[in-house]
């Protein structure tokens, strides 16, 4: 029979093994500032001493609002946990100091869900983007892969959160990899921008709108090119950018006289290095009617205007386009 030592000692241990280990408090500086003169806040977190977090809130969000003279402290609650503040300054404008409470109960819901490991790192992250269960069941449903606490995170970090993933899905991508909506929204590829894209009847993948977006053709690209006078594929508008082919420059060259030239040739000319306004100066000088490839031969062999320029004073003629290039390359006349 044991002791009534050894029984109580017991107890403790069984009771020492029930107790739930309390979630460590994070710490940090804050910033706060109002938006645009509306109800909209924009408050930005450091979290151990580098890392930097930003969100715009509702100034509903913030409760227990206490100014004592220039001193303000406020609370933000959220599923996952409670932040508290205390710095200088107003709901305008402030700043100093936050203590960020995690909510275990919350890890414990998302556990049933089948997430594990959820630290206090995650649920600071998961707190600040304001997710709740439900959102986590949405998120979940619209997936096509078994989301864990790394895929959770990524996607709130890198604000790929249930309300992008909501949008796009309306817009058509459903059910995608968790990992490709990420991708999507690191990329720039927003609803506005997928919206607007397919408004000029460019219904693109989601590849090929993350192509375009890296490769500059926005919506208003489209626009202005378009404007300009050229109706083209997504592909075609990528290599147009890439080669500095911008509305501009297809006007000036249109209003020159190149107006019926090809994209391709259009970037060969930019690629060569043949402005409109080297193409104006030439013909200034007597040289109207160039085609485009007597143009690039010209700028290739390195025939500027002040040389075209010089030659002729110096011949009292205009020479051929052969002539000037022959010229320039035997280094008659000087080199400039």
């Amino acid at each position: 029979m044991r002791s009534p030592f050894l029984r109580a000692i017991c107890v403790l241990f069984l009771l020492a093994g029930s107790v739930q280990p309390a979630a460590a408090q994070l710490e940090g500086a804050f910033t706060l500032r109002s938006v645009d003169n509306d109800d909209r806040l924009s408050l930005n977190l450091v979290y151990d001493g580098h890392s930097s977090y930003g969100r715009t809130l509702a100034r509903s969000a913030l409760t227990d609002v206490l100014r004592t003279g220039d001193r303000i402290t406020f609370t933000l609650r959220r599923e996952p946990g409670t932040f508290t503040f205390d710095g200088r300054g107003s709901l305008d404008r402030a700043a100093g100091s936050y203590v960020f409470a995690p909510n275990q109960g919350f890890a414990a819901d998302l556990a049933k869900l089948g997430f594990r490991g959820i630290e206090a790192k995650a649920l600071f992250v998961f707190a600040l983007d304001d997710l709740t269960v439900a959102k986590v069941r949405q998120m979940q449903e619209m997936v096509s892969n078994a989301l864990d606490t790394e895929a959770l995170v990524q996607l709130i970090n890198h604000g790929a959160g249930v309300t992008y993933i909501q949008a796009m899905t309306d817009l058509g991508f459903r059910k995608l990899p968790s990992d490709d909506y990420r991708r999507a929204r690191d990329h720039g590829v927003s609803e506005s921008f997928v919206r607007e894209m397919a408004g000029l009847g460019m219904k693109l993948s989601l590849h090929d709108l993350i192509r375009s977006r890296d490769h500059g053709v926005t919506p208003e690209y489209v626009r202005a090119m378009r404007s300009a006078g050229l109706q083209a594929t997504p592909e075609d508008l990528v290599r147009a950018r890439d080669h500095g082919v911008g509305a501009e420059f297809l006007r000036q060259m249109r209003d020159l006289g190149y107006d019926k030239l090809s994209l391709d040739e259009y970037v060969r000319l930019r690629d060569h290095g043949v402005s409109a306004e080297y193409v104006q100066t030439l013909r200034d000088l007597g040289y109207a009617k160039l085609t485009t490839n007597e143009l690039v031969r010209l700028r290739d062999h390195g025939v500027t205007a002040s040389y075209v320029r010089r030659v002729k004073d110096l011949l009292k003629e205009a020479p051929s386009v052969e002539e000037l290039i022959q010229m320039r390359s035997q280094g008659a006349f000087g080199s400039r």
